[in-house]
């Protein structure tokens, strides 16, 4: 995704009410990229009902490799509107394989805090990292951890146990 502008005619696109224009659309933007179209497609996302639409969009966010995405990403995963579509959002994020090491806590935060569906996709996210935070700062992590574990249920114990195994 490199392109900076939105273009109001693939805007107006995205959001109409005929699902071959959307589609097109989507398709566009699979072409050419353009990270600013991040927020409309979350939002897309979120309102859009006609199945083969969604799953485009799912499609495309699974496949973005632009790194300057990442905190797009987690801004859309801290988004209380967004709620809805959080389990969709954090599969795309272990899906495109980009760097989440820096927001490592984050994920902590939503196996802690998740449903457990959450919680299963955060874990992928985590389970998929290439680096994991310095020593340090893992030490600050394990101990909110830890103290998780003793009031998690069965299914996120197994998540919180194989995170203070895979972590350093």
């Amino acid at each position: 995704m490199t392109q900076n502008k939105i273009n109001q005619d693939t805007k107006n696109k995205l959001f109409s009410a005929d699902k071959n224009s959307v589609l097109a659309a989507i398709n566009t933007l699979k072409e050419k990229g353009n990270k600013e179209y991040l927020p409309l497609l979350f939002e897309l996302l979120l309102t859009q009902s006609e199945l083969e639409v969604r799953s485009e969009i799912l499609k495309l966010l699974g496949t973005i490799k632009d790194a300057d995405t990442i905190p797009m990403y987690m801004d859309a995963l801290k988004e209380e509107r967004l709620l809805a579509i959080r389990k969709e959002i954090l599969t795309c994020c272990w899906q495109n394989g980009l760097d989440f090491s820096n927001y490592f806590d984050d994920f902590v935060d939503l196996i802690i805090d998740g449903e457990w569906e959450i919680a299963f996709e955060a874990f992928t996210v985590i389970e998929n990292l290439e680096h994991f935070p310095p020593e340090e700062k893992m030490k600050e992590s394990k101990l909110r951890i830890a103290g998780a574990l003793k009031l998690a249920n069965e299914q996120k114990s197994y998540f919180l146990e194989e995170l203070l195994k895979m972590a350093p």
